[in-house]
């Protein structure tokens, strides 16, 4: 390793196991938090303004908007600008609950 942890700079393509992990998991249970208040709820529990070529969600809290996606001819888009992080809890999180 180098002294200043260059040999750790790789493209995004190394991430590609950690994504394909994190974009198959059911995105409704997911935590998701708002950059606007700092409220933190279920994705499933966000407000949808649906519209035919997408969707916009936003804070049941202060109205913000925290994603948007449309799907376009030239693909799909997902913009999450207004929220500040989305987690999934592991199934270990999910056991302690029950």
């Amino acid at each position: 390793m180098t002294e200043n942890g260059s040999d750790l700079v790789l493209d995004g393509n190394a991430a590609a196991g950690l994504l394909q992990e994190i974009f198959v998991l059911e995105i409704t249970t997911a935590q998701i938090q708002c950059e606007a208040c700092g409220s933190t709820t279920a994705v499933g529990s966000l407000r949808l303004y649906a519209a035919p070529m997408g969707a916009v969600l936003s804070c049941i809290r202060c109205d913000g908007i925290l994603m948007r996606a449309v799907h376009t001819p030239h693909g799909r888009w997902l913009e999450m600008r207004g929220a500040r992080c989305l987690r999934f809890l592991s199934s270990v999180d999910n056991d302690t609950k029950g």
